[in-house]
């Protein structure tokens, strides 16, 4: 996948997208998702995470114990099943290349 923005990613990205956007391994994807360190909605037995969802955990927005036990996508887009296609809906997003500033910085930021 070559994305150079948010914008580009698809709207809901399966584990294997989110894991090559994180550069991670897609079982340590599955665990993150599993455990609601990073939130998401299951479709059979696979993942999907909403990109709002990803930008939120990239920039270091940590979920809540409440909110991990509640709805997995409360605060990403609304999907909609419209004659058997899912339809999400959700707000733009900034550019890709301020991310890992702004990842670096959250982080010093905690130190």
């Amino acid at each position: 996948m070559n994305a150079s923005q948010w914008s580009d990613l698809p709207l809901v990205l399966t584990s294997d997208q989110t894991a090559e956007v994180l550069q991670l391994k897609r079982r340590t994807v599955t665990n993150m998702l599993d455990r609601g360190d990073l939130r998401g909605i299951k479709i059979g037995k696979e993942w999907r995470v909403n990109r709002a969802e990803l930008l939120r955990f990239v920039e270091g927005g940590a979920v809540p114990k409440a909110q991990r036990e509640a709805s997995p996508m409360a605060t990403g887009p609304s999907l909609t099943d419209k004659g058997g296609v899912l339809v999400a809906q959700t707000e733009p997003l900034d550019d890709l290349a301020a991310v890992p500033d702004a990842h670096a910085a959250t982080r010093a930021g905690r130190l």
